[in-house]
């Protein structure tokens, strides 16, 4: 069972902004490399190459930061893939599932045992997922880490400030 990672629309539109930009850096230098277009040929085709190369590399993180980032429940884990980068969470190890009684949101709090000894190294993973995601996702995180207290709190209010 996966479930697609929702950044919300600001984030999603500042990637998607940045994956355009990648484009047109990559289509404007390999019209400069080819020499096409006499108003845009360069004399200095190293740095042209260069751009290029940076702006195929960030056209490319950007999109599978969109489109590869998700959570996968796995036999004995969470799966968690953000881009090309992917960290697990054994669900032996989840000792609390926080749920924001306002938003929804949830938060995983796991306890890594240590192996010299040295206390568990606690890690908090808060979800990024749509409200209905939310919904879905909770039985199965209820289901999966048994031994997990599921917990629902209420956010404080923020101040007002008065000048």
């Amino acid at each position: 069972m996966k479930f697609r990672m929702y950044f919300g629309w600001l984030k999603t539109t500042l990637v998607s902004v940045v994956i355009l930009a990648g484009v047109a850096v990559v289509v404007l230098d390999a019209v400069m490399l080819s020499g096409e277009v006499s108003a845009l040929i360069t004399a200095n085709k190293p740095v042209a190459g260069v751009s290029l190369a940076a702006g195929a590399l960030l056209t490319i993180a950007a999109s599978l930061l969109l489109g590869n980032s998700y959570y996968k429940f796995r036999d004995d884990e969470l799966f968690v893939m953000m881009g090309v980068f992917g960290d697990s969470v054994e669900y032996d190890t989840v000792r609390k599932i926080a749920v924001n009684a306002v938003t929804g949101e949830i938060f995983v709090i796991s306890e890594k045992p240590s192996e010299d000894g040295a206390p568990a190294t606690s890690v908090n993973i808060r979800l990024n997922l749509t409200a209905k995601g939310y919904k879905d996702i909770l039985p199965e995180l209820e289901k999966r880490c048994a031994f997990a207290v599921v917990e629902t709190f209420t956010p404080p209010e923020k101040k007002k400030k008065d000048k």
